[in-house]
């Protein structure tokens, strides 16, 4: 078997971690999750990654990096308003809300740690970016009238995270349909709104 690059580890590694937080969690996942899923040995890790704060950074970026790329490509081409009803459905098509929960923790953890809040900082500016873009595409389409595209991308955002971590309470009143309709109508609010 070939013997991968400094740059090809480094990516399996990183790949080995996303998949351990998603799929444990961000509080439960750990080096040994990675170590494996690679049959590597611990310092192997060490060698790419000094500590597990700066690897799960790193798998957390990974994650984000690959769900605003998801949204990116599945409203590519689509008219605005058509576009920003596919992101209110895509919200909720996160079953088990492995991802959901993944990044409503790193935003918790980001408090404590400052890796994960750099990470969680240019995550954010990023989807805050993606619905302003399509709140633009919108407008420049007639839909939107007066929109305050910035303002109106954060209210958006933060609701979208409010409703997913409704969502995770255990015995939560807030369904996915509740949250899809919620998004819907808040995003038709939000292209009516005068400024």
């Amino acid at each position: 078997m070939a013997r991968l690059s400094a740059a090809e580890r480094r990516r399996q590694i990183v790949e080995a971690a996303t998949e351990a937080v998603l799929r444990r969690g961000l509080a439960q996942a750990a080096t040994r999750d990675v170590t494996k899923a690679l049959g590597v040995g611990s310092g192997l890790l060490h060698h790419y990654f000094p500590s597990w704060a700066e690897l799960r950074a790193e798998a957390v970026r990974l994650a984000a990096r690959r769900e605003i790329d998801e949204v990116q490509a599945m409203v590519a081409g689509l008219p605005g308003l058509e576009a920003l009803d596919r992101l209110a459905d895509w919200m909720v098509e996160d079953g088990d809300m492995r991802h959901w929960r993944l990044w409503l923790n790193a935003q918790d953890e980001a408090h404590r740690d400052d890796r994960l809040a750099e990470v969680m900082n240019a995550a954010m500016a990023e989807w805050h970016e993606v619905i302003a873009d399509l709140l633009v595409r919108a407008g420049k389409e007639g839909v939107a009238q007066g929109t305050e595209t910035e303002a109106a991308a954060w209210r958006l955002a933060a609701m979208m995270d409010g409703l997913a971590g409704a969502m995770l309470v255990r015995g939560s009143r807030v369904t996915p349909a509740m949250a899809r309709d919620l998004m819907k109508t808040q995003l038709l609010l939000e292209l009516c709104r005068k400024t």
